[in-house]
């Protein structure tokens, strides 16, 4: 049975048809600025020329409202043809459809003179009455709260807070110390944020690979309220972990990328999504700590409420990119009737967070917005991080601020984390990631059961999702060693650890021309080998031990 699980998984995404629908147009409440979009039918083809001329000559009888409102358009997805061609290619090996994809090359951007947000809300519900329209979007100008709740070492010496990391522990964790135990710690996977900023001069964050997008800017108009949430999220996923102040809890990803919404240039949620998107791959994940307004001004919700975030983050799952999303703080159930038109849109891929008390009760925290799309939930509140100040800040120093992180946002990058890991196993032990739908459902499948309230998912259970990993892997590669290795790449040394072999093991490191290197033999089921000698370079592992062996590629530094 355990031999087939991901095939299920797969066979079932290929039965998920999803797509807005007319009528999901919605005005930001407290904002006094939009922008519209308008996605045109995906079969209609412009040949690549999204502009006024060309849609009005393929559209005639959209003449008379275009010039009524002065309308003039733009490309509304800016991503480059091989970009979508590249996403395509990949949706169709995973899902056997590139429908999601290929329509980003038919949403346009509307502009308008005296653009208020009673003439583009009229003007939506107009482009709405034509068939060859699918669906108008309006976005919020205005930045949105971000989903949380108010809110080296460096001299002098920050106290190390590890030990009040309760998340990072087993239940009411997540467990996470298991997978480092066992030399995990998100190898290998790069990971894009999208949200406000964050402070990259902390200590925590200082000399790691983390920075802001190429090409883009976090506003100076930004308060801290916004650009710290930035900080925390990156505490909680990728602080370092030196014996001192936090550890983050996939320290050894490859990067982690700020996608800012609020550059210099203004505010522009659809852009930060659209150049996440644009600079991942498969084997990516994607955050977004971000919430929009639901049935009413505070009653947050999914970004992907609104239709055009729903669209890319299709996109971008259809294509391989793991998107893990706030829930939002609006405590609405999204399986009231109001919320009806974005359930039936289907599934967007996204793994969708709700925010559980920090107890083994693992209940809905009162805040969290629920209901059956939420899928998994984590910690939303007494999170340890990094940034704002509340908790400490040592010697005054803004550099050295910590947090009590809360809400959904804190919920996120805890999941996020997990999902990092557990793609890092898997394409150690695979040479392949999980697809989004995979990941999420193994997340489900071996979390610990939520407690009381509204639906928000089980919180995940790192042991036990790396467990029914190597079931998955002992039954359909039953010729193979299951083991980790780390750190990959290397400088000086990397531990072994076998998960399914204590009997005597045989280690051979070969060159990339076959040239046997070294030759050890260990018994146990976890040892370190000295790489220090090597010349910096690709080179072969082979793992031999009961009759079965396996080969991995490792990198000296």
């Amino acid at each position: 049975m355990k031999k087939i699980y991901f095939l299920v998984l797969f066979i079932a995404h290929l039965s998920v048809f999803a797509q807005v629908t007319k009528g999901e147009y919605f005005l930001t409440p407290s904002s006094n600025m939009h922008e519209l979009y308008v996605s045109f039918d995906p079969s209609i083809n412009f040949n690549g020329d999204i502009s006024t001329s060309n849609i009005v000559n393929s559209i005639p009888q959209l003449q008379n409202i275009f010039t009524e409102f002065q309308l003039e358009l733009e490309k509304g997805i800016l991503l480059s043809d091989e970009k979508i061609n590249e996403m395509a290619a990949q949706a169709i090996k995973l899902s056997k459809s590139d429908r999601d994809i290929i329509r980003l090359r038919n949403i346009a951007k509307v502009k308008i003179e005296n653009p208020t947000n009673s003439r583009l809300y009229e003007l939506a519900g107009l482009l709405e009455g034509f068939k060859e329209v699918d669906f108008c979007s309006l976005l919020s100008l205005d930045p949105i709260d971000p989903p949380t709740l108010p809110p080296s070492d460096i001299p002098p010496a920050t106290p190390d807070y590890e030990s009040f990391q309760n998340y990072i522990g087993p239940d009411p964790g997540v467990n996470m110390t298991y997978a480092w135990d066992l030399g995990l710690n998100g190898s290998g996977i790069r990971i894009r944020d999208c949200e406000y900023g964050f402070n990259m001069n902390h200590e925590e964050l200082s000399g790691r690979n983390v920075s802001v997008a190429t090409g883009m800017t976090i506003s100076t108009s930004a308060s801290t309220s916004y650009t710290e949430h930035g900080t925390a999220t990156f505490g909680v996923l990728y602080a370092d972990r030196g014996g001192y102040g936090v550890s983050g809890m996939v320290y050894g990803a490859q990067e982690l990328v700020l996608f800012p919404e609020w550059q210099q240039t203004g505010y522009n949620r659809a852009n930060a999504v659209t150049k996440a998107i644009e600079n991942s791959v498969v084997g990516d994940v994607i955050i977004y700590e971000m919430q929009t307004a639901g049935n009413g001004g505070s009653t947050y919700v999914p970004a992907e409420y609104n239709s055009l975030i729903w669209t890319l983050t299709k996109a971008a799952t259809d294509s391989g990119i793991i998107i893990v999303a706030a829930g939002g703080n609006g405590n609405q159930n999204l399986d009231d009737a109001y919320y009806a038109p974005y359930m039936n849109r289907g599934d967007s891929g996204a793994i969708i967070v709700g925010a559980g008390t920090p107890s083994t009760t693992h209940n809905k925290m009162s805040f969290s917005t629920y209901g059956s799309r939420v899928d998994v939930q984590a910690w939303g509140g007494s999170v340890r991080s990094t940034g704002y100040g509340d908790y400490s800040q040592i010697g005054g120093d803004f550099n050295q601020n910590y947090t009590n992180f809360s809400g959904t946002s804190s919920a996120t990058p805890i999941v996020t984390a997990c999902v990092v890991a557990l793609q890092s196993y898997y394409y150690s032990q695979t040479n392949s990631y999980m697809t989004p739908l995979q990941m999420r459902q193994l997340l489900i499948d071996t979390g610990i059961p939520q407690g009381s309230g509204g639906h928000i998912g089980p919180i995940p259970n790192m042991q036990s999702a790396i467990e029914r990993i190597n079931q998955t892997l002992s039954t359909s590669q039953n010729n193979q060693i299951v083991f980790s290795v780390y750190p990959n790449p290397s400088r000086d040394r990397i531990t072994i650890n076998l998960f399914d072999s204590s009997s005597k093991t045989k280690v051979e490191i070969y060159s990339v021309l076959g040239q046997k290197i070294n030759v050890k033999q260990f018994e146990g089921q976890s040892f370190d080998i000295d790489v220090s000698s090597l010349q910096k370079g690709v080179y072969f592992l082979k793992v031999i031990s009961g009759g079965k062996e396996t080969t991995r590629k490792i990198i000296k530094e």
